[in-house]
């Protein structure tokens, strides 16, 4: 064989592959999703759920945060997964789809993500639209992380804002200072002063501040009648008109108000209405 036809074999035998790379199966990805076009291609592909799959099987498997999975996809039962369910695989970052009335500057505090690394990130020179997926470059936290160990069962509409022993149901009772009849508006959970308090829906905060027996209170209204009490609390983070996501710390636990120990007192209300939270809670 001449040196020339011995290179156009072995040009052959390199381009082979490349003819036939488009029709190999691709079992893992699956076809491209609905992104903005600013949004690289390179921050994201897309896996599909096969029978014994587990979320942190796929998150060690492919190298990414399970909290970023979990972020990613809006996972409010990470625990399960079905076959064929496609799952969105960021690459250094979360993929957030923007919520109503949730800001850059939201965004930038709940990922603690300066608004300027975002708007780059996502090629943005004005404000972003409701339902938008924007790319968050390497957050420094990720809330939603708390639906793996607060939360998320089946059905459930909120997380627990923390774990603690429950010293107080919902109801009617003797209140605990002043020995008379009572109706307790939520319920008790006894925790160490300090303790971070997470938000257990997304929503807006409109309340920040003391009030009466509260005490240090945050007030977050979810936007279909329900809203959530954090109340006794040592330390408020957030502040009237931030939009919260899911599992974002909005405070820490104390003793302030009419209390009678370190502990949080936590609220659901439905139009105003206090409601028993162990209903509505995993």
């Amino acid at each position: 064989m001449s040196k020339d036809a011995a290179l156009a074999v072995l040009f052959g035998l390199f381009l082979l592959p490349l003819i036939f790379l488009p029709f190999l199966p691709q079992e893992d990805l699956g076809g491209p999703l609905s992104f903005p076009p600013t949004l690289g291609r390179g921050n994201f592909r897309t896996y599909v759920v096969k029978s014994g799959d587990t979320l942190a099987a796929v998150a060690d498997r492919y190298g990414i945060p399970l909290s970023y999975l979990v972020a990613s996809n809006g996972l409010s039962t990470p625990s399960v997964l079905y076959p064929g369910q496609e799952l969105v695989l960021p690459q250094g970052g979360v993929l957030h789809t923007l919520r109503p009335g949730q800001t850059l500057a939201d965004l930038a505090a709940t990922y603690g993500v300066a608004e300027e690394e975002i708007r780059q990130a996502n090629g943005l020179s004005g404000e972003p639209l409701p339902g938008q997926r924007l790319f968050i470059p390497e957050p420094r936290s990720v809330p939603q992380a708390a639906v793996l160990e607060l939360g998320g069962e089946e059905g459930a509409r909120f997380i627990w804002p923390l774990r603690g022993r429950l010293t107080s149901p919902f109801g009617p009772r003797t209140h605990p200072i002043y020995g008379t009849p009572d109706f307790h508006t939520g319920i008790d959970l006894a925790v160490p002063e300090g303790t971070e308090v997470h938000a257990a829906a997304p929503g807006t905060v409109t309340w920040t501040g003391t009030r009466g027996g509260y005490g240090l209170l945050v007030v977050i209204d979810h936007g279909d009648g329900y809203s959530t009490y954090y109340a006794h609390l040592s330390r408020i983070l957030v502040h009237v008109g931030q939009f919260v996501e899911v599992g974002q710390v909005v405070a820490l636990s104390g003793n302030t108000g009419l209390s009678t120990g370190p502990h949080l007192h936590f609220e659901i209300r439905k139009f105003g209405e206090p409601i028993n939270p162990l209903q509505l809670l995993p």
